[in-house]
């Protein structure tokens, strides 16, 4: 297994997907805390789609409840290969919504690490880098 550095975090293009602005701006300080500075922002799925076709994203925090469509919605079209060619884009959930039914539902997308907010920049990091790694290992 190989081990991810934080110095990889340097190369890292982070896409924040939540429709709450106050959210997106806390994920992004915390981001920022912990050394990822390429980051983009969309507040729906849709404007999401479009950063996805357009740039190169080499990670997607999706928050769950939003207007337009769920976390989970979102994730399976992009896992269905239906928003871009990177249909094994690493995704780490970040919501509220901490039910058992949503949570299996992103274990079933290939969604490895879910956190419920509010969240700490020390566990999102631990989390951004078990998903780095298991993507590594091609998992």
């Amino acid at each position: 297994m190989e081990v991810v550095a934080e110095s990889q975090f340097d190369n890292l293009c982070c896409l924040v997907v939540d429709d709450d602005k106050f959210s997106r701006s806390f994920i992004k300080t915390a981001l920022y805390q912990i050394g990822i500075k390429t980051i983009k922002e969309a507040a729906s799925a849709s404007e999401a789609v479009e950063i996805l076709r357009n740039f190169n994203v080499n990670l997607v925090l999706l928050d769950q409840i939003m207007e337009e469509k769920t976390g989970i919605e979102f994730a399976s079209e992009i896992r269905g290969g239906k928003v871009s060619d990177n249909k094994d884009i690493p995704i780490v959930m970040i919501t509220v919504d901490n039910h058992e039914k949503t949570v299996l539902e992103a274990r079933n997308l290939g969604i490895k690490e879910y956190l419920i907010k509010p969240i700490s920049p020390q566990a999102l990091k631990k989390r951004i880098i078990n998903t780095l790694e298991q993507k590594t290992d091609g998992q």
